[in-house]
């Protein structure tokens, strides 16, 4: 592993490893930066350097050791994400950690703090949104009085708390935290399994809700609506019955439903959003280009713009399907065929070398696909798979 490397603007690029400590609870492990150290007073992931010949996840081991006093048993690499700040552009390797021996605390002098999170109420949105406006206001009065304020003054006005920038409440409330901390916030909503319909048509369907209603009594979370070979078509009022019929169960049990982009756009905010095939993500994300340019011409239309609150994710078979998706902003990206699958035998499989490779590029959390199974998840997340999705070994 190369430790100093060069950013896409030649800069120094940092490599560090991350921790995302999570307690059974779900509940996050937070530090707060010592005095004496950029950014002094800010909440982060616990972690640090890669040094010479460390792979991330040993890296990752010494660090919590050194850091907060525990002795990793259990970490998967989870997303890569690069991040630029004033004095460095890192390139942080998340993982997750799930298992430990010994009780954190804080061996650099730091404060550390467990955190859940949840969605935030409007008025917390709201406010939140206030104190920002608030905070920019005073710096750019500061300013045209004659002031120069400092670096950190600057990043303390700008930072985004998580109720504004992920809609989503820490709990016990810290801050401000380090931007670099909040993607992965947001990929931690993320469920790690995605179950895909294979309805076939409507005779199929009540033994479908049949093993719908035991997952989600299991507790699966997210479900994707794909049924391009619907007798009656893909967008036939009978299917739109079914998918009114999955959704009262997925919104009943808390769980989200996605609509795959075969389907009719009407379709996408009624359910929790819109799963894009690969080449309808490419198809959108030049409408986007298209759209900021202002120049609509040879056919092209403006990007569907989703209402606040609906996720998009994206099918992805490669690096620049994976690409498509970062510059989409989607929850997640879904890639494969990884193993061999019963409804494409015989057709070319990435292997968990090639998903891996692919993974760890990607900036986002990525579900492994094709012969995925209970079997299969351990394997996946030690490859970096965010979760397994796929239609018969999940429901």
């Amino acid at each position: 592993m190369t430790v100093n490397t060069a950013g896409a603007d030649g800069s120094k690029l940092l490599d560090v490893a991350v921790g995302v400590v999570i307690r059974p609870d779900g509940s996050l492990l937070l530090g707060q930066r010592p005095d004496g150290k950029p950014y002094a007073g800010w909440w982060e992931l616990p972690g640090g350097k890669l040094e010479p010949g460390e792979t991330v996840l040993e890296a990752l081991a010494r660090e919590l050791k050194e850091e907060v006093d525990i002795d990793v048993t259990a970490s998967t690499p989870w997303v890569t994400h690069i991040h630029a700040y004033s004095h460095a552009t890192v390139r942080l390797f998340f993982c997750r950690v799930t298992a430990w021996t010994g009780e954190p605390r804080g061996l650099e002098s730091q404060a550390l703090q467990w955190v859940g999170s949840r969605l935030a109420t409007e008025d917390e949105i709201a406010a939140a949104r206030l104190a920002l406006s608030d905070r920019l206001a005073a710096l750019e009065a500061r300013k045209a009085a004659g002031e120069t304020p400092g670096e950190l003054d600057v990043a303390q006005a700008r930072a985004q708390a998580p109720e504004d920038a992920l809609g989503l409440a820490l709990t016990p409330a810290v801050g401000p935290l380090l931007p670099a901390a909040l993607p992965p916030l947001r990929w931690l909503q993320v469920p790690t399994r995605y179950a895909i319909t294979q309805i076939g048509g409507p005779a199929g369907l009540p033994a479908y809700l049949e093993r719908l209603d035991a997952a989600l009594a299991s507790g699966l979370k997210l479900v994707q609506l794909r049924e391009p070979a619907w007798p009656d078509g893909v967008d036939a009022d009978s299917l739109f019955d079914a998918m009114q019929q999955i959704l009262a169960r997925t919104r009943f049990a808390g769980a989200r439903l996605l609509v795959n982009s075969v389907h009719p756009e009407a379709w996408w905010s009624i359910s929790d959003g819109v799963h894009f095939r690969a080449t309808d993500a490419a198809q959108v994300l030049h409408a986007a280009d298209v759209a900021e340019n202002g120049d609509f011409r040879n056919g092209d239309t403006a990007p569907t713009a989703l209402p606040a609150g609906k996720w998009r994710a994206v099918s992805a078979h490669n690096a620049e399907d994976l690409a498509c998706a970062r510059a989409l902003d989607a929850e997640f990206a879904v890639l494969g065929p990884v193993l061999d699958t019963a409804s494409h035998p015989g057709a070319q499989t990435l292997g968990w070398k090639g998903f891996a490779a692919l993974v760890q590029a990607a900036g986002l959390p990525v579900f492994a696909l094709g012969g995925q199974s209970d079997a299969t998840e351990q394997m996946a997340r030690e490859h970096g798979a965010h979760g397994i999705a796929g239609i018969r070994g999940l429901l």
